[in-house]
């Protein structure tokens, strides 16, 4: 493990140059999006507090009000004065606001007050996510009784994971924050550090008055209650059961996998305490289509590291990737039970439970399916312990190679074996080529969606099991048609849905016939009109194009009747008619693609785009 305790954080402290800084959610350069960003917490803020700041407002409204006229002299400094004040007054009011945007409502430490313009960003930016993210699923579709109705067999309820070390604020704001996601409908906190006793009393989840007296947890017992609720304006929402562990011991991420599979639901979602997830609906949306598969969203320099960590060998059914898990998954409890299983029947040293994460999503010798996004940070101290190592990359490298060389082992001894299989043989669908779910919206309502991958199909690369570092695994993949770091930076997926206009996807490879792109919509939405803005002139495409709907499935598509206007050559409006039926009941849209009917010449690039008025 890498971590004292809590999970992996590593790969977001990447040793290669930074993301670029035009990037929804933290920025260190000022841009348009971060400045709209800023504009919006500023205005939210004054909304907020119109009250302590009232005299200062009302002074510059008198100002403002006053006659257009040549002013005296001793008038013109008592303007002159009353202005002045009332800037005092408004700085004075920003730089207390900044204090106490910290995540608890406790008094800032000297050190905070200290903190930088980044850090300062940051907060701002976590406390405007904490005052509009909600989720689009209803609490009542989460019910017990509501879960058994036919319409809501696709939903699926989860256990949120979530470990403890120091950062405990940073544990109570999660905490917090999930509760207004109905589909986490239990949280187990496990708290790995014996030097603090957490209890449920440290959540601030207004339980009901009903539910039982609260007793802190230590291993082997929990605290535990049935969910409470609490009111949201006029709307009561159940919330989550929770339940705290107190560990005797430091059981690093191991902790994890063993909570997960004492989960009262069948998935499990995992946070770690420095990170927060501003995609949860659209992540919750990709899970609901492929549950047997573990789903991540990662950063999109982390994304294209991942896709190099990928063991092949079709010969012995090796089919495995690696993905970080920390910053906001979802799996089966089932792999999470299968292993511990693995663990007990392998000869893994103890101390590298510690790394388990190392070894998990190889173990499951599945593919993580990934989504692509820019993450938002909390506090990032007391992560990664530094005592006597000095290469943490090493530790990772060196534990992934060794759960590869360990599953290739095991596939290959017991190939023929009828017995007890402690690893997955077959490949689950959807296979990595039929994942076309790519990158969630910046609002959280959508997802983008593209056939076209610029990366080599994993198994254009073969293990055998006889590498000594990972760096010759990463070279057998650049020897492929593999995207540059600099170009994955620039033109990743998620800049086609970013919000920003001087950002684009690019396509990498030159689209053929029968690929597309399009939107995947995490409520079905009534749309008869998709704009589409590029870098590149797109009246090209008249003629060359189809406009397909279909459901949450996904699996039959049906074809819309569409014209095509160019307002400007980078601009191209579709405006559809999808006929309804059972695809689209009462003609909802659940997704919409744009396919291609021809080859074309050049990559496609995409800076945006705008679904019935909601820009994208």
């Amino acid at each position: 493990m890498n971590r004292s305790g809590n999970a992996n954080g590593l790969p977001f402290h990447f040793s290669t140059p930074s993301p670029s800084p035009r990037r929804p959610g933290f920025s260190t350069t000022p841009s348009s999006s971060s400045i709209a960003t800023l504009s919006n917490i500023n205005s939210s803020i004054n909304s907020n507090n119109n009250i302590s700041n009232s005299s200062s407002s009302n002074s510059l409204s008198n100002a403002n009000a006053l006659p257009n006229r040549r002013l005296s002299p001793a008038k013109f400094f008592v303007l002159t004065g009353l202005c002045v004040l009332s800037l005092l007054a408004l700085s004075h009011f920003f730089s207390s606001e900044q204090d106490h945007v910290a995540l608890t409502d406790e008094d800032p430490s000297p050190a905070h007050k200290d903190a930088s313009g980044d850090e300062l960003e940051r907060e701002l930016i976590v406390r405007q996510i904490l005052q509009s993210r909600k989720s689009a699923y209803a609490f009542e579709d989460f019910t017990d009784e509501s879960l058994q109705l036919r319409e809501n067999e696709h939903l699926l309820p989860a256990t949120a994971i979530l470990l403890g070390w120091k950062r405990t604020e940073g544990l109570k704001l999660i905490v917090k924050y999930l509760a207004r996601y109905p589909y986490i409908k239990q949280i187990i906190v496990w708290n790995n550090n014996k030097d603090i006793k957490l209890s449920k009393r440290d959540f601030e989840l207004a339980m009901a008055s009903d539910s039982g007296a609260d007793s802190d947890s230590t291993t082997g017992s929990s605290s535990s209650s049935p969910s409470g609720s609490a009111t949201t304006g006029s709307r009561a929402r159940a919330l989550p059961e929770l339940q705290v562990y107190n560990a005797a011991e430091n059981l690093h991420d191991f902790a994890k996998y063993m909570s997960c599979s004492l989960a009262k639901y069948a998935h499990c979602y995992f946070q770690d305490d420095d990170w927060l997830n501003t995609h949860m609906d659209a992540l919750y949306t990709n899970f609901l289509t492929s549950p047997n598969l573990i789903h991540t969203s990662t950063l999109p320099l982390i994304q294209m590291e991942h896709r190099r960590w990928t063991f092949t060998n079709e010969d012995y059914n090796m089919h495995a990737g690696f993905s970080w898990m920390g910053t906001g998954s979802y799996l089966p409890r089932a792999k999470a039970r299968r292993l511990l299983e693995q663990r007990a029947n392998t000869t893994l040293a103890k101390d590298r439970y510690k790394v388990i994460d190392m070894y998990f999503s190889v173990w499951t010798n599945q593919y993580p399916y990934q989504l692509v996004n820019y993450l938002t940070p909390l506090d990032q101290k007391n992560g990664w312990s530094t005592d006597g190592v000095n290469d943490h990359w090493s530790i990772v490298f060196r534990n992934m190679l060794d759960a590869a060389d360990r599953l290739y082992s095991a596939l290959l001894a017991n190939f023929e074996t009828a017995g007890k299989d402690y690893f997955e043989r077959e490949e689950e669908e959807p296979l990595v080529k039929d994942r076309h779910t790519r990158s969630p919206c910046f609002n959280d309502k959508c997802l983008f969606m593209t056939s076209l991958d610029p990366f080599p199909d994993p198994k254009e690369v073969v293990f055998k099991g006889d590498l000594q570092t990972i760096d010759e695994q990463n070279a057998n993949f650049m020897e492929l048609d593999y995207p540059t770091t600099e170009f994955w930076r620039t033109f990743a997926y998620i800049h086609a849905v970013d919000n920003d206009p001087l950002t684009c996807w690019n396509s990498f490879k030159v689209p053929k016939a029968g690929d597309s792109f399009g939107l995947r919509f995490v409520k079905p939405v009534a749309l008869t009109r998709l704009t589409v803005v590029s870098s590149k002139v797109l009246t090209a495409l008249e003629g060359q194009i189809t406009v397909l709907a279909s459901d949450m499935r996904g699996v039959s598509w049906t074809t819309c009747q569409h014209t095509v206007r160019y307002p400007f050559t980078h601009t191209m409006i579709l405006d559809f008619t999808c006929p309804p039926g059972h695809l689209l009941p009462q003609g909802l849209i659940h997704q919409i693609k744009v396919q291609f009917d021809a080859d074309l010449e050049k990559s496609l690039d995409i800076c945006g785009m705008d679904a019935g008025g909601m820009a994208l």
